[in-house]
């Protein structure tokens, strides 16, 4: 008797929800205890970077995603792609959008399909390409549950051209009256979610939800750990661990503000340096500077510049290989051992929910945010609220899951 064919369509828009999802898809084949095969599809979705840096960050993503895991295909969907699907929807029928899609994607009839959040475009527009699938939540970063209030996409022009609310409109005015009921773009919801930290920020998921245990994650990032040679230079990293082991290491995460419009560019980078000028700074310490994904490269280079007076030595982790790895990856190669007890306490300075991974993973400790004075004096005057509460909630995430940890 032939094993019966699960097929799964995986969408993701960066490498640590790849990781994520990836976390995910392994725990439900272990539920479910099947006797058989699985066809996966990866979906790398618009990627929201800086201008020109789109294909190379899709690129590295496509990369580790065959490092560590078997796709029957990966494809990635660009902005301009997404445009022209949502434009066909406007002019034509879902039907024939939906062959287009099959035609990108290279599969019809998945079973069950993996997102991290409803409320974007791309994510509706293929749930409902493939409304008949389960869809499956597997959250933001390491497993966040994010609503669309609580999480809203980067005020871009780019974004706004895209906005659901518009897309419902129009598409309802276009086929009306034209398909049968079953076959209209609608809103989709989530079956069920699986997530590291559900209810982080006060958020309540609308779906049936799975809570997993922080070795899910970890047993993929090992994976990946083990894959790195697949994916950076070893040299760079054994001479990198030379250069720090006898130094007072601190560590910065910048976040992608000014390219999100939270703030300039020049504020940005004289926010960090009035932040880290209240941490106090070990003499003859050396700094290393991990940027987001969507950080754009020249800012980096500005940061690097507006803080060289402050630290004996300063380490841009932006070659092609480090500036779109997951953080948490790199992290576990240059502080832990294979058993995850580290071997240098490194300061963290972060300002997203990229510190609520590293507590819950690794116990790794965060400092968390820039403070209401530096919000108050850099941010734009409309995100200055809602960034103080941010930092605020991040805050007393992190209490939380320090108390997950420890119990």
């Amino acid at each position: 008797m032939s094993q019966k064919t699960i097929k799964r369509l995986v969408a993701c828009f960066g490498s640590i929800q790849l990781v994520t999802a990836l976390s995910v898809l392994n725990y439900r084949a272990k539920e479910q205890q099947l006797n058989c095969n699985y066809e996966d599809y990866l979906v790398i979705t618009p990627l929201f970077a800086p201008q020109g840096q789109n294909e190379e960050f899709a690129a590295f993503i496509q990369k580790m995603a065959n490092s560590i895991y078997s796709w029957k295909k990966i494809v990635y969907l660009s902005l301009e792609q997404i445009k022209t699907l949502t434009d066909k929807v406007n002019t034509s029928s879902l039907s024939e959008v939906a062959k287009s899609v099959h035609n990108l994607v290279g599969i019809e009839n998945p079973d069950e399909i993996y997102f991290s959040r409803t409320w974007n475009t791309e994510n509706q527009l293929l749930m409902n390409v493939y409304e008949s699938a389960e869809k499956i939540c597997y959250g933001d970063g390491i497993g966040i549950y994010f609503s669309h209030t609580a999480f809203l996409p980067q005020n871009t022009s780019q974004e706004a051209a895209l906005s659901l609310s518009n897309l419902y409109k129009n598409v309802k005015k276009q086929i009306k009256g034209v398909l049968p009921k079953k076959k209209k773009f609608r809103k989709q919801e989530f079956d069920i979610g699986y997530f590291s930290l559900p209810y982080a920020f006060g958020e309540v998921p609308p779906m049936e939800t799975v809570v997993l245990d922080r070795s899910v994650y970890l047993k993929n990032f090992q994976t990946l750990r083990k894959a790195l040679d697949d994916l950076i230079d070893a040299d760079y990293i054994n001479k990198l661990k030379a250069v720090i082991q006898n130094y007072s290491v601190s560590i910065l995460l910048s976040s992608n503000f000014s390219e999100a419009h939270r703030m300039p560019r020049e504020r940005e980078v004289k926010a960090y340096r009035e932040f880290l000028l209240t941490q106090g700074i070990p003499p003859n310490s050396i700094l290393l500077i991990k940027p987001h994904p969507r950080d754009s490269k020249q800012k980096i280079l500005q940061l690097q510049a507006e803080l060289n007076d402050l630290y004996a030595k300063i380490i841009l982790l932006n070659e092609d290989f480090l500036f779109y790895l997951p953080f948490e990856v790199l992290f576990m190669e240059l502080f832990l051992k294979f058993d995850l007890t580290q071997s240098q306490s490194p300061k963290i300075f972060t300002f997203s929910s990229a510190c609520l991974t590293l507590e819950f993973l690794f116990d790794a400790e965060c400092i968390v945010g820039f403070g209401k004075e530096v919000v108050e004096k850099y941010f734009y005057p409309e995100h200055i609220e809602g960034r103080i509460k941010h930092e605020v909630d991040l805050q007393s995430t992190i209490s939380e899951v320090r108390g997950l940890v420890a119990a």
